[in-house]
């Protein structure tokens, strides 16, 4: 059996105010079965500019193209915010820190808040203008950010909406509208380097002085996402993949004999999003969508953008199962927050 992330044309949900209409239906059934099987799946028509995404992308370049002296102006462990130098992360346990460079950028609150911050409510660290312009790298990327988010609210719509029938009597307005209000919402410019020519090249080495990356490498370890969702623009470089299960001529749940694991490379086209669930949001479900397990390898042999937008919800939503008669995983409950805080604890070095 071929395994394959389903890509799914959203246009018809986009266009029609008509809550009742098929197309609508049929799109919302595409997704669920895509989260209650593998956890992932990809979008095209999305309504998202082209333009507006190469951008971004162009904005990743400009900044990861300066020297590492100056991009080290804009690192702040406290806050989360700014970059990320080469080797900042673990995200597979007990293997080498990752071999990628990153800029994190969270939403621009209407209201900044006020010192002292709490976590995720930190203000955003921008380059000095003499260094990159806005108009190259801020105006570009909030603007993207912006767009990005109503699109992530869109998906929230079609995932909840795929759950009524699994909990009846849920209250699906009012859940969107408790976790979609002032959401956690952030992207990360990335940068996978590709193979170095020289040892004085210092940005392309781990902070354990090794070498990166050659082809075939892993650049980021094994992992799956710890928030809500994520949707991912690449540069049309492929390098994703994603960790199945199978077991005889089928894809395997959690649970089974003999299952044997197959990685599968994720199409990379520079217009489409790959969308998946995170663990809260599988928590939130009791399982019904899973969290997947997925790596990046250097599979193209040169160096590779990308940037995932993670949309976690408002940071005080109670993560706790919608099926109450479900217990809490520990039997603790968590807020976004909370949740948040353990897991980012738990990756950075």
């Amino acid at each position: 059996m071929a395994i394959t992330i389903p890509t799914i044309d959203l246009s018809p949900y986009l266009t029609t105010s008509d809550s009742n209409d098929p197309q609508k239906a049929t799109i919302i059934a595409a997704i669920r079965e895509a989260c209650t099987t593998t956890g992932f799946f990809r979008i095209t028509h999305h309504g998202i500019a082209p333009l507006l995404q190469s951008d971004l992308l162009a904005a990743a370049k400009h900044f990861f193209a300066l020297p590492l002296e100056i991009k080290r102006r804009y690192i702040d462990t406290t806050a989360r915010k700014g970059y990320e130098e080469i080797g900042s992360q673990m995200l597979e346990q007990g293997t080498r820190p990752d071999l990628k460079e990153c800029y994190f950028v969270g939403a621009e609150p209407a209201e900044p808040k006020e010192p002292p911050y709490q976590p995720f409510e930190y203000p955003n660290i921008w380059p000095d203008a003499s260094v990159l312009p806005e108009a190259v790298f801020k105006e570009p990327i909030l603007k993207y950010h912006e767009a990005t988010c109503k699109l992530a609210q869109t998906i929230m719509q079609i995932l909840v909406k795929g759950l009524e029938d699994d909990f009846p009597g849920l209250e699906s307005e009012k859940l969107l509208q408790d976790f979609c209000q002032e959401p956690c919402a952030s992207l990360r410019l990335l940068r996978y380097p590709g193979p170095s020519p020289s040892w004085e090249d210092s940005i392309e080495k781990g902070k354990d002085g090794t070498m990166c990356a050659q082809r075939g490498e892993v650049v980021a370890g094994a992992h799956t996402d710890f928030g809500g969702i994520t949707l991912l623009l690449q540069d049309g470089n492929e390098g994703l993949q994603v960790l199945y299960r199978q077991e005889g001529n089928g894809i395997q749940g959690i649970e089974g004999e003999q299952e044997e694991e197959v990685w599968v490379d994720v199409p990379s086209t520079p217009d489409a999003y790959v969308v998946n669930i995170g663990d809260m949001f599988e928590r939130w479900t009791g399982g019904r969508y899973r969290s997947t397990v997925h790596r990046v390898v250097n599979v193209c042999g040169q160096e590779r953008y990308s940037v995932p937008f993670f949309y976690d919800g408002n940071l005080d939503f109670m993560v706790r199962p919608l099926d109450k008669a479900d217990p809490s995983e520990d039997g603790h409950e968590w807020t976004v927050r909370e949740y948040l805080m353990k897991k980012f604890e738990e990756i950075y070095i």
